[in-house]
């Protein structure tokens, strides 16, 4: 077997040692939050801070992020990831400066994970693969990814869970949610608890592989007739509980909007593929994929939309659609009985919730930008203490596709108004007799 040898080397065991990683942190915060401060001090006083001045503030904050997702990785990576898909909440250096990390985090030489994925296979690689690139194709937070070739000829890639992640995350999600706490309280412009929020609730998922595998076999199997989209094969027999061996997808990463423009794909096109699979998945199919990072989705060369990472996938209740469309509904028109029945009847705490908060989460949810608020603070306003769970992971992948959205094409909402076109179909097949 060959393997071309990879870039950069091991991570530093220091780096993974606590008092290390907590002072990382707090050197990053005492360098950030002051400045915040004093532009948030300078607002009070009448002397508002030009753009451009708040634009080298965020500047030097996602840098800040960007170094501490370099050299920490774990949940730092994982939060960097998911502001960098956030067009629709943070600011737009956040955006330029943490995208990156949907395919640009230093991956690690592919040797010092070469005793994790045959302790999965029970036994040498050489005796499954002819040959396994050595430089990954893609690194993330938790795992990275390789080129492969079975014995028999077939391409696939090997995605290995770095040894060390389960012990550091629950470590780097205390910090994040400590740090965000105390920046909440000194400025609001951009609000880093829903991230961590996101990072917390989703990563324990993404570290079960074999839920992982589940998942992509069950999308395969429901996105089988569906003309624009592609889920890989999975070899199953090579699979264990820190490796994944997926059928190998060409195609350019979403993110990559040049490339594929260049190809002659078109933005429309992109777009509304993306929208009509999603909305098909979430409100016909009852099976959707749940993190649409634009890593995770790839343009192929025929046009198709390859979907990727399977960790966070969800099957849906027979009749949801009919449920969100009749919330989101009675909301937009100003029936607030209904609005609040129909709330209850998805599984939301409606005690506290007033209909104005409803209709500002229905007006996220369809990319209204200039009536948007912070997901986390119309919940906190309301007083919300349970998000039912089937909505929790629709109402987060509906948000990272209007941060996608206002990515491809600014202002036009292709994915959102393919997304309300599925939740009319959807909810017009899920609806009682008596309705």
């Amino acid at each position: 077997m060959t393997a071309s040898a990879a870039s950069g080397s091991p991570p530093k065991a220091y780096r993974q040692l606590r008092p290390y990683r907590a002072l990382r942190v707090a050197l990053a915060v005492l360098d950030v939050m002051p400045r915040y401060a004093w532009l948030n001090l300078r607002a009070a006083f009448g002397r508002p801070a030009s753009a451009e001045t708040w634009n080298r503030v965020h500047t030097r904050a996602a840098l800040r992020i960007r170094g501490l997702a370099l050299d920490l990785a774990g949940a730092f990576t994982k939060a960097a990831q998911i502001g960098g898909a956030r067009a629709d909440m943070f600011p737009e250096p956040f955006i330029e400066i943490l995208s990156q990390f949907h395919d640009a985090v230093p991956p690690r030489p592919f040797e010092s994970l070469r005793p994790v994925v045959e302790r999965d296979l029970g036994g040498p690689l050489e005796a499954r693969f002819s040959r396994v690139d050595g430089e990954a194709l893609a690194a993330a937070s938790l795992a990275q990814v390789h080129r492969a070739t079975l014995r028999d000829g077939r391409e696939v890639v090997v995605k290995i869970q770095y040894p060390e992640a389960r012990r550091i995350i629950p470590l780097d999600l205390r910090m994040l949610r400590l740090v965000a706490g105390l920046i909440h309280r000194m400025q609001r412009t951009v609000d880093l608890r829903s991230v961590v929020n996101e990072v917390a609730h989703y990563v324990e998922l993404e570290l079960d592989f074999r839920n992982e595998v589940r998942s992509t076999l069950r999308l395969g199997e429901v996105l089988a007739e569906w003309p624009d989209v592609r889920v890989p094969e999975v070899e199953v027999d090579l699979c264990g509980d820190d490796t994944i061996v997926l059928e190998y997808l060409e195609g350019i990463q979403v993110a990559r909007t040049r490339e594929w423009r260049e190809a002659g794909h078109r933005t429309t096109d992109v777009a509304r593929k993306i929208g009509a699979l999603y909305g098909a998945m979430m409100f016909e199919l009852g099976s959707f994929h749940g993190d649409p990072h634009p890593g995770n989705l790839l343009v192929l060369p025929d046009g198709r939309i390859g979907l990727l990472d399977f960790g966070l996938c969800k099957d849906l209740p027979e009749g949801f659609a009919y449920k969100v469309a009749d919330m989101m509904v009675c909301a937009l028109v100003g029936d607030n009985e209904g609005s609040i029945a129909a709330a209850r009847a998805l599984g939301f705490d409606t005690f506290s919730i007033r209909p104005e908060h409803l209709r500002r989460l229905m007006l996220m949810i369809i990319g209204d930008r200039d009536g948007e608020e912070g997901l986390l603070d119309i919940l906190s306003e309301s007083q919300v203490r349970t998000i039912p769970p089937d909505f929790a992971l629709v109402l987060r992948t509906l948000v990272l596709l209007n941060g996608l959205s206002h990515r491809l094409a600014p202002g036009r909402r292709l994915i959102q108004a393919e997304l309300i076109q599925h939740l009319a179909k959807g909810a017009a097949a899920g609806a009682p007799l008596a309705a």
